[in-house]
Parts: structure tokens; C-alpha cells; sequence
């Protein structure tokens, strides 16, 4: 049985809608949030992931954000060095290339997508966040266009949203615990 697009529309506004506007609500800011954009655009990506391919791989939707030629070959690394960065160290990490130091950059607006600028003597790849988002949410749309034309994608974002959806707790002690908080719910 095949999931209408109405049948999921307000599940797929939940998450990407909720991204989309917390994204756009800090990109009104001045000055911005370029590591809290970055972080969240790099989890976003994971996220796509899942529900469009199937996997957890945020590599694979943040490669199709960049243009192609040596992009498309550092992507992956590029994608771990900021999500991993940001979200465990709330920093980007260098880049070692035979003993040269590249840094990543994060630009608000300012400074153009993807270019290079030296910074004290080192080269800096700059990550403009305004770009990165305004691609993201293109990426968004064609996943939603996606999921209005083709039944197997809508019942595999179905599959999927159901299954990252619940916890279950087996842990006799956490068990315990939460019927403690929540009280007479478990009748």
C-alpha cells in the first residue's frame, strides 16, 4: 500500500519545515550565528539522508550541495570536518594536506561561497552559510517534489519517520523512572 503525499506532508513539514524556519529565522540575524548555521545545515544534511536515501550518510546530501570537479572529492572529508567539528568541539577542524594547514572559514555573507582567502599566511576555505542554506533548502523542495510524484519514496519516508520516532526504553531502571514521572499513564 502506497502513502499519499497528503498522508505524509505534515510529518515532512515537521522536520524539514522546522529546519528550514529555525535556519532562516538565525539567517535574519546581524551578525549571525555562522557556527550554529553551519552545525545545524550539516545535521540537516544526515537527516535528508535518511528519509531521501536511506541512510544516516550526510556526506551524500552535503556533496550534492557543492559543485562538481575536486568538490565532489573532498566532500565527504569536508562534511566531516565541519559536522563533526561543530558538533562535538564547536569548531571546525584544520586540514592537513602533506604537512600545509588549510583552515575552513565560515562566512555570514561577506565573503563569496567556497572560495579561498589567506588568512595570516594560511589558506582558508570559506563557507558562506547563506549559500549553503539557500542550497539546502533547493535540495528540501526537490525532495518534497520527489515525494509528490513517487509512491516508493513517500512509503520509504513513511517506513522511516516511524522508525526514528520512538525510543523504546528497556532498561528496568529507566522503566521504573518513567513511570515514576509520568504517574498513572501506565494504567
Amino acid at each position: 500500500m502506497t502513502v499519499s503525499f497528503a498522508d505524509i506532508e505534515q510529518k515532512f513539514n515537521r522536520v524539514f519545515g522546522f529546519i528550514q524556519c529555525d535556519l532562516e529565522r538565525i539567517l535574519t540575524l546581524d551578525p549571525g550565528g555562522n557556527f550554529a548555521v553551519a552545525g545545524l545545515a550539516a545535521c540537516a544534511c544526515e537527516t535528508l539522508a535518511r528519509y531521501r536515501y536511506g541512510s544516516g550518510e550526510g556526506a551524500d546530501v552535503f556533496s550534492r550541495l557543492l559543485p562538481g570537479g575536486p568538490f565532489q572529492i573532498v566532500a565527504k572529508s569536508l562534511y566531516d570536518i565541519l559536522r563533526n567539528g561543530l558538533v562535538h568541539r564547536y569548531d571546525a577542524a584544520d586540514i592537513r594536506v602533506e604537512g600545509n594547514t588549510i583552515q575552513l572559514t565560515i562566512s555570514w555573507r561577506a565573503e563569496p561561497h567556497l572560495s579561498v582567502k589567506e588568512v595570516n599566511g594560511v589558506p582558508n576555505l570559506v563557507l558562506n552559510v547563506t549559500t549553503l542554506c539557500a542550497d539546502l533548502f533547493g535540495a528540501f523542495g526537490e525532495y518534497r517534489e520527489q515525494l509528490r510524484g513517487n509512491g516508493e519514496a513517500r512509503d520509504h519516508f513513511f517506513r522511516t519517520y516511524r522508525e526514528t520516532g520512538t525510543v523504546e526504553v528497556k532498561v528496568p531502571a529507566q522503566v521504573a523512572a518513567w513511570k515514576a514521572i509520568v504517574k498513572d499513564a501506565f494504567k
